[in-house]
């Protein structure tokens, strides 16, 4: 660069111009070749800009619907179905709106669409589904799985069994009347039904129960005692590792006052032959660990020890061994035991009134005299606290066209 300015700019003795000029020349024409092509692409990136700007408007528009369309829900009791066009342009396009009922998928509420339209006859298109999660399907049945259903020796089961294969589930020598595959039960009112298993993740379920401790202080691992418990309750409690929940003298009794949501395994047993019983209180231990199998189950209550009352739901991610005492719960009552994303064992010894359920496998051991009933916790009236439709209204999918 340096030679050429010198070359441009201080011509050597007996020199005529003539290099200077072939220089000019030169430049004039890679100027040329390159300035054509880069016009282009700044032409083609304005009209990019524009056609991204359209669209960004459209979407803007297209979400003013969503919006519109769960604040009628929300506030205006708005009849559904229904389908209006927003009275005002937004960035002067035409936003047209729909909201369906839905129920079933595990949600509960309403389906919203909402398109908006340019002059040019572009649109941007946004489905949207509000409401709340609903998986009450699973607390139809005395036993439900994705998976497996293994009944071993004689366990009265009152109530339907559900797996997606009816030939994955029980023994031969089914005593039931209405008895389409073999399982070893002696008192069932509906062995089996094949309905298509709608299975709620281990997410959406943790973002569910957490959300009832999110504004406690977690505590590190932690073990209770009940018998040092005054008064005897337990939760709301927020446990950010390890639980166990026990007993050392006999006769004692606790129950839950609000959401137990733990990270780690969970423990919750006697000491020697102290005997108590936990009440559920119609509230919820939630177990995050998906811990499996061999001793280190996520879940482990019992050891016939432990005697359950009331109603309420213990919902763990991984596996869960189920021991409890002589009697858990009444007629009166339901409890629901769920494995999210692997097994639940169960070893009644007595009766045992409410619902199980495992996503891999439900494995049923005979205790003492052991029955499983169905209850039905809607006739019941039971405020259970888990996701069957109630609650919160919130987005649980937000998806561009």
């Amino acid at each position: 660069m340096a030679k050429l300015r010198r070359v441009l700019t201080h011509p050597g003795k007996n020199e005529s111009g003539q290099g200077a000029l072939a220089m000019v020349l030169l430049l004039l024409m890679l100027g040329a070749i390159i300035l054509t092509p880069l016009l282009v692409f700044m032409q083609t990136g304005v009209k990019a800009g524009r056609v991204y700007e359209s669209k960004l408007q459209e979407f803007y528009a297209a979400d003013a619907g969503v919006e519109d369309a769960i604040w009628n829900i929300t506030y205006a009791n708005l009849t559904t179905p229904a389908n209006y066009t927003l009275a005002d342009e937004v960035n002067n396009r035409t936003t047209n709106v729909t909201i369906e009922p839905v129920s079933g998928g595990g949600h509960s509420g309403y389906k919203i669409i909402s398109t908006a339209t340019s002059d040019s006859g572009g649109n941007t298109t946004i489905e949207c589904y509000y409401g709340t999660l609903d998986y009450s399907s699973l607390l139809d049945n005395a036993i439900t799985s994705n998976g497996t259903v293994e009944i071993y020796g004689k366990v009265d089961v009152t109530g339907s069994v559900s797996t997606p294969n009816c030939a994955d589930a029980g023994y031969p020598g089914c005593g039931c009347t209405n008895c389409t595959y073999s399982i070893d039960c002696v008192n069932c009112t509906n062995c089996c039904s094949q309905e298509p298993l709608i299975w709620p993740t281990a997410e959406e379920l943790s973002r569910y129960y957490y959300d009832k401790v999110k504004n406690l202080t977690p505590y590190g691992d932690m073990d209770i005692n009940i018998a040092t418990l005054t008064p005897p309750e337990i939760g709301p409690l927020y446990v950010d590792g390890k639980l166990k929940i026990y007993n050392d003298e006999a006769g004692k009794s606790a129950k839950l006052n609000g959401t137990v949501y733990v990270t780690g395994d969970t423990t919750i047993e006697g000491s020697g032959n102290k005997n108590w019983t936990l009440n559920l209180n119609n509230q919820t231990i939630f177990v995050e660990s998906d811990s499996i199998g061999g001793g280190h189950e996520a879940l482990k209550l019992g050891g016939h020890q432990v005697a359950l009352a009331g109603s309420g739901c213990i919902i763990v991610v991984g596996d869960v061994d189920f021991h409890p005492s002589i009697v858990s719960g009444s007629e009166n009552d339901f409890i629901f035991i769920m494995s999210v994303e692997n097994t639940v064992t169960l070893l009644p010894s007595g009766n045992f009134y409410g619902a199980v359920a495992g996503e891999f496998e439900v494995g049923v051991h005979s205790g003492e005299n052991p029955f499983i009933t169905w209850t039905d916790y809607k006739l019941l009236d039971i405020p259970l606290d888990f996701p069957i439709g109630q609650g919160e209204m919130k987005v649980f999918s937000y998806t561009i066209k």
